[in-house]
């Protein structure tokens, strides 16, 4: 099936939009409880990253892409459009991508079952509608595609994520959360205080009041 060339640029536009508010230049902490105890990623979203998880081809660069479409002026000549499916399914959930850090989700390592993905572990809503595959780097992981689909069928095991803090590229520590689970105390989590500042304890009732 074709793709809707004019649909899928006004998707793009929007999601980078919605990309740079919420995740361009900003680093996550994403706490999670497996079998062994609490553990911890720290990811991190950079303008050039926005390309890949669209699907598309173009000729931009990556960096070019991107501001193309936050001015708006993404058009079908920058595009090479090709019938495979695979843009098409990650343009079904490119619109909640922007959402999926700052709302109760869970994380696993992916299994690689005769999916050709290049991701070393993903992150999925609970909704099960979408899972972001994250792939390691010496200092912060960086997003490498998007998936449509559940994400306990590409990880094992899948485990609850307890928390997510929030900075930007250039801070040195995380002093803000963008999720908390209802039943987690942060102070419990112990984590790193060169890493994570704990907010007192107004700070942290009014966030979870936000969650």
């Amino acid at each position: 099936m074709a793709i809707d060339r004019r649909k899928a640029i006004k998707t793009v536009i929007e999601a980078a939009s919605n990309y740079e508010r919420f995740l361009n230049n900003k680093s996550f902490l994403i706490v999670y409880k497996t079998e062994k105890g609490i553990e911890y990623v720290d990811v991190v979203f950079r303008s050039w990253h926005f390309l890949h998880l669209t699907g598309l081809k173009t000729k931009l660069s990556a960096k070019q892409f991107y501001e193309t479409c936050l001015e708006n002026k993404l058009s079908e000549k920058d595009l090479i459009f090709d019938n495979s499916g695979k843009a098409e399914q990650k343009l079904k959930v490119l619109p909640y991508l922007h959402d999926l850090l700052y709302h109760n989700c869970m994380i696993g390592e992916f299994i690689n079952s005769g999916v050709m993905i290049q991701a070393d572990y993903f992150v999925g809503d609970t909704k099960l509608i979408l899972s972001l595959g994250f792939r390691r780097e010496s200092n912060r992981d960086v997003p490498v595609t998007l998936y449509a689909g559940d994400v306990r069928k590409l990880t094992n095991p899948t485990n609850k994520v307890l928390a997510i803090f929030v900075r930007s590229f250039s801070e040195e520590i995380y002093n803000n959360n963008s999720y908390i689970s209802k039943d987690t105390v942060i102070e419990d989590l112990d984590l790193p205080k060169d890493l994570v500042l704990i907010p007192d304890n107004d700070n942290l009732e009014d966030s979870k009041k936000k969650t």
